[in-house]
């Protein structure tokens, strides 16, 4: 081998690590680093999915027993066929279906323990207090999901793009929640105001929910 050959040898060898260093795909948000696992948020989308589940059929639940007790026999019967009609398996549209039917029966029940004409009879004072004993179930429920729902919003963060269409049924937990368990706060602080003014039996249950706040 000439001389001349040699050097260009070693030229060649030596501008390779520079050239594969100068030209390397740039990185990308959620690839490579410490993106979150697959397997990982999947789970924790289910556990999240399922405790929200768990708590709106409760609140679904505590609000029909209210409206019967005040009346609202019609809105009663939707929201115990809403709360019947959700398991663990449901989707994001299930989720707001049942999130929608919350929103719009609780408007009708606000402003019928709003309105100075609602009288209850001794049958109604007791599913009144049974509804109360819900609703502040329902609440603690939500309260018992602020790990779960912290540590999967974080997850999110580092989360692939190519993951998120499969995470949608958590993304709408986590922007759901907050806002209600605000609203079942206010719902519930409603009740229990209107059942001291009515002479009917406040549970320490709902008293103490009253307290927590998500």
């Amino acid at each position: 081998m000439t001389r001349l050959a040699a050097a260009l040898v070693v030229t060649l060898i030596t501008l390779a690590p520079v050239a594969q260093a100068q030209f390397s795909m740039p990185s990308l948000p959620g690839v490579g680093g410490k993106a979150a696992g697959s397997g990982d948020l999947s789970g924790s989308q289910d556990a999240l999915v399922k405790q929200y589940v768990d708590a709106n059929k409760t609140v679904l639940q505590a609000n029909a027993q209210i409206a019967d007790a005040v009346g609202l026999k019609d809105e009663a019967a939707t929201m115990r066929a809403s709360s019947e009609s959700l398991t663990d398996g449901a989707t994001k549209g299930n989720l707001a279906d049942a999130d929608k039917v919350t929103s719009e029966n609780s408007k009708k029940l606000t402003a019928k323990l709003n309105d100075s004409t609602t009288v209850l009879d001794a049958e109604g004072k007791k599913k009144f207090t049974a509804g109360l004993v819900t609703m502040a179930s329902g609440m603690v429920k939500y309260v018992a999901m602020k790990p779960n729902f912290q540590s999967f919003s974080s997850s999110l963060k580092g989360a692939s793009p190519m993951m998120l269409p499969k995470l949608q049924n958590g993304v709408y937990v986590v922007s759901s929640l907050p806002g209600n368990a605000k609203n079942l706060g206010s719902a519930l602080s409603n009740a229990v105001s209107f059942a001291k003014s009515h002479d009917i039996t406040v549970p320490k249950e709902a008293t103490s929910a009253l307290g927590a706040g998500f």
